[in-house]
């Protein structure tokens, strides 16, 4: 039975460098058994649920962020919405697409959502023929101007992390500046040999981070959560204009709504709502 996933975060203080390991495999899991994915629009669908998934990283307590792509070549729309708290809901529409996108053509937007009501931030970020496994590094590049790459797995789901910090100096003393680009290759046996190892639980993956001289900072568990309700979609439906309303119902005296994000069915009636 798989754990609960969880993002993990790791400092390599010797070398100026965070590592984050998202392991997944409990919550691609789940999001399998909702989402109804051909094999081919499963296969971007987890690199991109779990790739974006280390946004996460960049949320303060109380705030939220919704990643999406709207490519136009080939044609899909790809939403993720994530909460500080770890929980996320995401979909992939449509569903049953065929064609693989190995190149993209669209724009990426990143919305965060502030926990005392302030404007929230919102950033465009155009893309032409980008590779799709590329996307969400071009957006920590030019939304959040990290210096930063995310690394996935192709054997289990998880995906890794790592950012150069800023250099520091210690007794007068700036520690050896060491590029991203020279961090990943000298680290590449560790990096890819996580991986392998396919852990699914907090004590192997803390210990094998440890022995590699790397300080544990904490975790955080990350689960899928839809919050709608029949509530909520009653509200949504009375923001239109009731000639309008009056419309979805000509034909029948309920209508049945599905949610994209968890595939639930709401049966909505028309005496539901009061018009005048």
């Amino acid at each position: 039975m798989l754990n609960e996933s969880r993002l993990y975060s790791f400092i390599d203080n010797q070398n100026g460098f965070t590592l984050s390991l998202l392991e997944g495999q409990k919550l691609m899991a789940d999001l399998i058994t909702i989402h109804n994915l051909g094999p081919v629009a499963l296969d971007y669908y987890r690199k991109s649920v779990l790739t974006s998934m280390q946004m996460l990283n960049f949320l303060k307590p109380g705030e939220n962020l919704g990643f999406y792509i709207d490519s136009e070549h080939p044609y899909f729309r790809f939403k993720i919405e994530i909460n500080n708290s770890g929980t996320m809901r995401t979909l992939l529409l449509p569903e049953e697409f065929t064609e693989f996108p190995e190149k993209i053509t669209g724009v990426c937007r990143v919305s965060k959502l502030f926990s005392n009501h302030k404007t929230p931030y919102t950033s465009v970020t155009k893309v032409y023929e980008e590779k799709h496994e590329e996307l969400t590094n071009k957006v920590l590049r030019e939304s959040y101007q990290t210096n930063s790459e995310v690394l996935t797995s192709e054997e289990v789901d998880q995906t890794l992390m790592v950012t150069k910090l800023p250099p520091v100096e210690i007794k007068k003393e700036v520690l050896e500046d060491i590029s991203l680009k020279e961090y990943l290759l000298k680290q590449k046996k560790i990096l890819q040999d996580i991986f392998k190892q396919e852990f699914n639980d907090v004590k192997s993956i803390v210990e094998y981070f440890e022995a590699q001289g790397l300080l544990y900072l904490g975790s955080k568990e990350v689960k899928f959560f839809c919050p709608c309700s029949k509530d909520r979609m009653l509200q949504n439906i009375s923001t239109l204009h009731h000639q309008d309303i009056e419309e979805i119902f000509q034909d029948e005296d309920f209508i049945d709504v599905r949610c994209d994000y968890c595939n639930t069915n709401y049966h909505i009636k028309k005496s539901d709502f009061t018009l005048n």
